[in-house]
């Protein structure tokens, strides 16, 4: 391959990467994690992540607290689904149990006005519309706690960038999209940012633009050399084309030999049948490469808290507990001058709890024990763990 098409592609993948598009942030160069991500997401020393994967962006429609913390968890259901792969991760009980707190989950954030409206202009009749945006960046160590305690499967950052291969039948005759008609796939380039995936456009060779029919019939053998050129073996093929009164976007994705979905999309607008690629390729490579802890069964869990000082130690501890989202209930048992023992509700195992806990900053384990009452075997005693609150 010629070094002026290497140069094309890359361009074309910077640009897909780096168009500040109105609901998420590109993505930074890719980490790696262990294959065993899911079962390291919580380990004493996490291993680098890709920051982008963590960061969402929500439009503020007004300026009250109440719709900043409504944006703040949009945005976190937003790096949710990133990270998750999953459309409906929002709807997970757990999660939507901690959507109200997204609050707690923010490492910063910063808001940025820009001019246009619906449709992407910049002016109706003359006059600006001003939008808002929220970027959220959040705690890794927190999401993956609350992924795991979810229960949810976990992509990491190891994610290829499939080639589109897009043809267009506008009436005119199907022609190939290449990597000089990036604004042609924005609204693909900008689903794909949502669900934490990149694309890369070909040159537009005569080679390429010959095998305009072999995209149109979706076979994705006789493409996959073509893709080998630019250094990838996934692929994404596709057609959109008039049908009606809207639009239909057909598509395979591939990597080297194996099929990895195949699937159609019809809908009035253009553009949504165009983002229907990135929807359906993210689902197919999480499916593909997500995993999932194993969170354990709901179970009763009877905690005891030590290092209370004061009255404010004891609302800290309470108050924290009770918006864990994996904390379903949360019932006093005892209270002492300098404790607490609880009884806890979960919406998952212990072990899923404790790791929980683990990637906060507000109780530690001071390891687990039996509370003996005098007269009694101690085994017949629920087993307690314990924490001392932190200063």
């Amino acid at each position: 391959m010629r070094p002026r098409s290497h140069a094309r592609l890359f361009a074309a993948l910077l640009v897909l990467a780096t168009v500040p598009f109105a609901t998420a942030q590109a993505q930074a160069p890719e980490v790696p994690l262990p294959e065993e991500a899911a079962a390291d997401l919580l380990a004493d020393t996490p291993a680098p992540r890709d920051m982008a994967l963590y960061t969402g962006e929500s439009e503020l429609i007004g300026q009250s607290a109440g719709e900043r913390r409504a944006a703040t968890a949009r945005a976190l259901a937003q790096v949710l689904v990133k990270l998750t792969g999953e459309p409906l991760a929002s709807a997970n009980p757990v999660v939507r149990r901690a959507l109200p707190n997204a609050a707690s989950f923010v490492l910063e954030e910063r808001s940025s006005e820009s001019v246009s409206d619906q449709q992407g202009n910049t002016a109706i009749g003359g006059a600006p519309i001003y939008k808002t945006t929220l970027q959220v960046q959040f705690d890794p160590n927190r999401v993956d706690a609350l992924i795991v305690g979810a229960g949810l499967p976990y992509w990491g950052p190891d994610r290829p960038s499939p080639i589109l291969w897009l043809a267009i039948d506008d009436g005119r005759g199907a022609r190939l999209v290449n990597a000089s008609q990036i604004n042609v796939v924005k609204p693909l380039a900008t689903r794909g940012t949502e669900r934490g995936l990149s694309f890369g456009l070909p040159a537009g060779s005569a080679v390429e633009q010959a095998a305009v029919d072999t995209i149109w019939a979706r076979n994705p053998g006789p493409m996959a050399a073509l893709t080998e050129r630019y250094g990838h073996q996934t692929q994404l093929l596709g057609r959109l084309f008039r049908e009606g009164q809207g639009w239909t976007a057909d598509w395979v994705l591939t990597h080297g030999d194996s099929e990895l979905s195949r699937w159609s999309f019809s809908d009035p607008s253009a553009q949504r049948a165009l983002a229907s690629g990135a929807d359906g390729a993210a689902d197919a490579i999480a499916r593909r490469d997500a995993t999932r802890a194993d969170v354990g069964e709901p179970a009763v869990q009877h905690v005891l808290i030590t290092g209370l000082r004061m009255a404010e130690d004891f609302t800290r501890a309470m108050g924290y507990l009770q918006t864990l989202p994996v904390v379903r209930e949360l019932e006093v048992e005892e209270a002492t001058p300098d404790s607490l023992r609880l009884r806890l509700d979960l919406a998952v195992g212990v072990p899923a709890f404790e790791s929980f806990l683990a990637a906060g900053d507000v109780l530690e384990a001071e390891g687990p024990a039996y509370v003996a009452t005098p007269g009694r075997v101690p085994p017949a005693e629920p087993a307690v763990a314990r924490y001392r609150l932190r200063p």
